[in-house]
């Protein structure tokens, strides 16, 4: 009896010690999304589905912060830093202010910042090769234009998405020459992104001027421009997520940043104990950014249509556009 007891007592505290070193390896996230929310069918949607996928590989708590609007950002990133996490994750340049001050108010905490960039010893920022990915979407809409007139829809004009612009134009010219594209903005302010009545006019009026296929760097306001589509002749590249369930035969390929990915990357850099604060910078190369096809949409990817995206491939992968 004395020996069952003992046995008994050396079981629980191996159970208690299993469990408590369990714990301790269980990481501790908490991510503060952009404007926008759920749902946009892009940049925020595309990092929920890296949450999903950590929750699903286990050891890993996510907790999960909506701001309503800019100044609500600094709020989710005081929040979480209270609850003292491993890691908090930030979304986007509206979140740099925010996160600039409360990453030197709390030195201790390690921050990741994706899709813009903070500098500070404990933030690592990750960015996107956007030129590059839009560069990539350009010579998809010219190959598959048949008016020769390609369109461009940014949210916020704002140097960021100036790039897209830039990138896309080039990729456009890069497989024609003869291409022309036509290019509107939804807003000077941050609200641009999330404007979707506003874009749905302006693809109407893009389409007004001929453009058959329009790409867009415009967040939730890219939901309207995919409505106008229904209602006109042209089709739209999508932007960080694959967008074509949107609207099905409609979106037949969209730019696609793996913000899901880039998480999921620097939260195993943590586990590995190699975090350190600094810049980096995910391509083509990287798999960071991709052209994403629809499968509503197969028959418009032909084998001389693919062939000449490939030649753009290797050109970006060893040239910057």
């Amino acid at each position: 009896m004395k020996f069952s007891r003992l046995s008994f007592a050396v079981l629980l505290f191996v159970f208690a010690l299993t469990f408590s070193l369990s714990a301790r390896e269980d990481t501790r996230i908490g991510l503060v999304l952009s404007i926008g929310g759920l749902e946009d069918e892009s940049f925020n949607d595309a990092a929920y589905r890296g949450v999903q996928q950590l929750r699903k590989e286990g050891n890993c708590l996510v907790d999960v912060y909506e701001p309503g609007n800019i100044s609500s950002i600094e709020k989710g990133l005081e929040h979480f830093c209270q609850q003292k996490p491993d890691l908090i994750c930030a979304i986007g340049i509206f979140a740099n202010d925010a996160l600039r001050q409360v990453a030197q108010k709390y030195p201790q905490q390690k921050f990741i910042l994706l899709d813009s960039v903070v500098t500070s010893p404990n933030i690592l920022s990750i960015l996107f090769d956007e030129e590059q990915g839009s560069f990539y979407a350009g010579a998809y809409a010219a190959l598959i234009s048949k008016t020769g007139t390609v369109g461009f829809l940014g949210g916020m004009d704002s140097p960021v998405i100036a790039s897209f612009e830039r990138g896309f134009k080039n990729g456009a010219r890069f497989v024609n020459s003869e291409i022309k594209t036509v290019s509107r903005y939804v807003g000077n302010d941050p609200e641009a992104f999330n404007m979707p009545e506003v874009a749905f006019k302006l693809g109407l009026e893009l389409a007004g001027k001929g453009a058959d296929v329009i790409f867009h760097a415009s967040g939730k306001s890219g939901l309207g421009l995919i409505d106008a589509s229904r209602r006109a002749n042209f089709m739209v590249i999508g932007v960080d997520s694959d967008q074509s369930r949107i609207a099905p035969g409609k979106v037949p390929a969209s730019m696609v940043k793996r913000i899901d990915l880039a998480m999921i990357k620097a939260i195993d850099q943590y586990r590995k104990g190699n975090f350190t604060g600094g810049i980096w910078t995910l391509g083509l190369q990287d798999k960071g950014i991709e052209l994403s096809h629809a499968r509503f949409n197969r028959s418009m990817l032909t084998p001389e249509i693919g062939a000449r995206l490939h030649e753009v491939e290797e050109f970006l992968l060893y040239r910057k556009p």
